[in-house]
């Protein structure tokens, strides 16, 4: 098929590649210039394969990297070069799409950090199915799944860097402990995560004891948990009654409950700035520290 190829260009012109459309999903393939006159682009990776001479400077797409090879395309045909004769990537401004993760390796199973919509990243390469991302300041380099970039901003995600604005701290005695009220439903924002889990608050007079409102809720809460049920704090925005309220929570179930088929053995506790435990009558310093913290997150 090589040499059809070759019969569709001038001897001034830099071989195409072998015939293979751009997939529509790869909007943000990167590019990179042959930086060697004895580069060679081949019809797989191997150097063994049939191959063709490329032009020093020649721009190309980079549409995947794996190991010392780069898939690359240039005029709608695609083959193989060793990376080592193509320049760095060009950098591209982008905008996180969804509330995903940025994580260290092209894996979903290596070490990740999260990271809400419309977060400011540039694109510097490609590995399979994940962009290589770098943060605003270059400081931090990682990867994202291709499905999770915008060259604009995501509407979506607009509403909630607007809503982010409004989060405000509450003094649990003087107002908050009536964002919610009793046998009332309203939503968590975990800030670490970015998961939300619908609640229903059961009672409480020192804070709020509250529990999941359904089977899928207990999962995004041991989700926030990191799978396991514990006595730790976490960092959260209660949603509810029109407003957005730094606080903080456990995940461990205990004492009674009012809804039965949600698979969460009790309820856990909701704190706010000034809010008590039941037991001690006492301020929770976790708890206060994670409210201070879902604050600053947001603003």
């Amino acid at each position: 098929m090589l040499h059809k190829i070759q019969k569709m260009i001038s001897a001034t012109l830099v071989v195409a590649l072998l015939a293979v459309l751009l997939c529509p999903s790869m909007a943000f393939a990167v590019s990179a210039r042959v930086n060697s006159s004895s580069a060679r682009v081949y019809r797989t990776a191997s150097t063994s394969s049939a191959s063709v001479k490329m032009k020093k400077g020649t721009k190309v797409t980079v549409k995947a990297v794996s190991g010392s090879w780069a898939k690359v395309s240039l005029g709608g045909h695609t083959g193989y070069m060793p990376v080592k004769f193509l320049n760095s990537t060009t950098r591209y401004k982008a905008y996180i799409s969804k509330s995903t993760y940025i994580y260290k390796s092209a894996s979903a199973s290596s070490a990740k950090k999260a990271v809400s919509a419309n977060t400011v990243v540039y694109v510097v390469g490609k590995s399979g199915s994940y962009y290589r991302v770098q943060n605003a300041s270059g400081s931090y380099t990682g990867y994202v799944k291709a499905g999770c970039l915008s060259r604009s901003k995501v509407s979506g995600g607009a509403k909630k860097t607007s809503a982010k604005s409004r989060v405000v701290k509450m003094d649990w005695f003087n107002g908050g402990n009536r964002v919610l009220k009793k046998g009332c439903y309203g939503y968590i924002y975990d800030t670490k995560t970015g998961i939300k889990v619908k609640i229903k608050r059961m009672g409480g007079h020192n804070h709020a004891d509250v529990e999941p409102a359904t089977a899928a809720d207990t999962r995004k809460l041991l989700k926030i948990a990191g799978g396991k049920w514990s006595w730790d704090s976490h960092a959260v925005v209660l949603i509810a009654g029109g407003k957005y309220v730094a606080c903080a929570i456990n995940t461990m179930p205990h004492g009674d409950q009012t809804i039965t088929n949600n698979g969460y053995n009790g309820q856990f506790c909701l704190h706010m700035s000034g809010s008590l435990t039941h037991a001690s009558g006492k301020l929770n310093s976790s708890h206060q520290k994670a409210i201070n913290a879902a604050y600053n997150w947001a603003h």
